[in-house]
């Protein structure tokens, strides 16, 4: 089809499958670093022009992100197909770029000449991943690094330079072993001589010394609490879709129930946290969820978080909402900075305003406007709400690392992906913010996954039924955090510079490269 021999389709559609499975439901590390071998094999055996390396490099992203985002089809079918489309131009640039850094000669391989190639395949793939994250707002979910959670020696040097630097680690072990094959191909058939492979100890020798710094990590992390923090988190599972909300007094109902649950015979309690929105009025103007947070402040929760819509006037707030201190004092708010395209704001409302009727609570929410760090009134303990994807998103919980809280706290609601794999997906990705930000990460969420996360990513606890092997079912978090004196990871102080770094290796191998046909 279309000029490219069938065995340039199989090598593609590979790669675009071996990528999903490196995610949930599968969640395979050994996955990310075998999935770019196919096609980048392809790619420097066969030197497909510009037109074909696009094709397949595109067809490799829509087998990836169809199959890996099918989770989307419980919201909207044609959303899915349409953003898969679009989203699969990025791995088609990488393969662009890839096929041309293979330069010229198509018969000898060197150490020197591989590990150029490599480290410029691996930046572009960082560069290109990076544009699918920030471009039309972006959907970053599942970056290539995001493969290793839970190979998590390899995970920790997310600390230095976030998910990008992951990606590029793993980028480059795959690249190393595909150029290392192709350059066994050609001595034994004789095409070259055999030489020594200090291409594949380059390889081995970034590997390594990744895994040396997670393991530093991991076993010497070299901390001192200075708080200690009672918490429960509530997961009601309340039915949802998404056009209809649940009514409040459901809502209500259920969340008192399990609150109640978390706090008998435990005294009085730190934080208790509920998660977001899962009614489509605003706390203001609903009586029966007032009620319920007095009933449960009254029982011993000393701080409450809540996700709710605010309503200020014309304007609409997807927010979290502290009640902390004595009865009668305002509680502070965080307004969700980072809005869901299609989902909370549709673009070019205000030219085509019949497109608001596309977005579920029948109108545009109005995004806040500043990094919201709330703080609880008896422990003076900082808190860094998170609402939604917004514990996906790594520049937006890095904004909010660099004003020092103590602690990061996402409220989420994930019942819209029902049975597949969206939640654990959405976990997956936010295990990554805890690791770039060395701050723990508790998640309160509808259905799953209710979860405390550590410093260096490990889930130590979840809302789990064994019996029904779900974590979707109504339940509780109930436990004790240790908080450490927050400081700024390498990360936090410098954020993407790994993409920065990449953007300019790829410009110095589009320059050193721009004569080669």
């Amino acid at each position: 089809m279309l000029g490219i021999p069938m065995g340039g389709w199989i090598c593609a559609g590979l790669t675009g499958l071996a990528l999903t499975f490196g995610f949930a439901p599968f969640s395979q590390p050994l996955a990310g670093w075998l999935a770019l071998i196919p096609l980048a094999y392809y790619g420097v055996r066969e030197r497909p022009d510009l037109r074909q390396s696009f094709v397949l490099g595109w067809f490799a992203g829509v087998t990836h992100f169809l199959t890996t985002f099918s989770w989307l089809t419980s919201v909207t079918v044609a959303g899915w197909f349409v953003l898969c489309l679009y989203m699969a131009i990025y791995p088609a640039l990488w393969f662009v770029l890839w096929v041309r850094f293979a330069g010229g000669d198509v018969d000898r391989m060197t150490s020197a000449g591989n590990i150029r190639h490599v480290v410029l395949g691996a930046s572009a793939w960082v560069l290109t991943e990076w544009l699918r994250g920030i471009v039309f707002s972006g959907f970053g979910w599942n970056g290539l690094g995001v493969s290793q959670a839970n190979l998590l020696l390899l995970a920790q040097v997310a600390d230095l330079g976030g998910v990008p630097l992951v990606s590029w680690v793993v980028a480059f072990g795959g690249l190393t072993l595909t150029l290392t094959a192709r350059r066994f191909e050609l001595e034994i058939r004789g095409a070259q001589k055999w030489k020594p492979r200090w291409d594949f100890t380059a390889g081995v020798f970034v590997l390594g010394m990744t895994m040396v710094y997670g393991a530093r990590a991991v076993l010497h992390p070299n901390e001192k609490a200075v708080h200690t923090l009672s918490y429960a988190a509530i997961q009601p599972a309340v039915p949802q879709d998404p056009w209809r909300s649940a009514k409040m007094a459901q809502v209500a109902e259920q969340l008192v129930e399990w609150s109640e649950i978390a706090l008998t015979g435990n005294g009085a309690m730190d934080l208790l946290v509920w998660p977001e929105s899962l009614a489509g009025t605003g706390w203001r103007e609903e009586p029966e969820f007032q009620r319920a947070v007095q009933k449960v402040r009254r029982e011993g929760a000393r701080s409450l978080l809540t996700g709710s819509l605010d309503i200020r006037g014309a304007k609409t707030f997807n927010s979290a909402v502290l009640f902390t201190g004595e009865e009668g004092c305002a509680p502070q708010v965080y307004d969700k900075n980072h809005l869901v395209i299609m989902g909370e704001y549709v673009p070019l409302a205000g030219i085509f305003p019949w497109l608001r009727k596309l977005v579920p609570p029948g109108g545009d929410l109005t995004a806040g406007e500043s990094v919201g760090i709330l703080e609880l009134a008896d422990s003076k303990v900082k808190i860094a709400p998170l609402i939604c994807f917004e514990d996906s998103v790594a520049r937006v919980v890095r904004r909010a690392a660099q004003k020092f809280p103590h602690l990061l706290v996402n409220l989420t609601n994930d019942a819209w992906f029902g049975k597949s794999a969206g939640a654990k997906q959405h976990l997956e990705n936010a295990r990554f913010r805890a690791i770039e930000t060395r701050l723990p990460l508790l998640r309160a969420t509808n259905d799953g996954v209710t979860a405390l996360i550590s410093t260096r990513g490990v889930i130590l606890s979840e809302v789990w039924d064994p019996e029904a092997q779900s974590y979707r079912l109504p339940g509780f978090l109930r436990g004790e955090i240790d908080l450490v004196e927050p400081t700024a990871s390498l990360y936090t102080k410098w954020g993407d510079w790994p993409v920065w770094v990449s953007m300019g290796v790829v410009l110095a191998g589009l320059i050193r490269f721009r004569d080669v046909t």
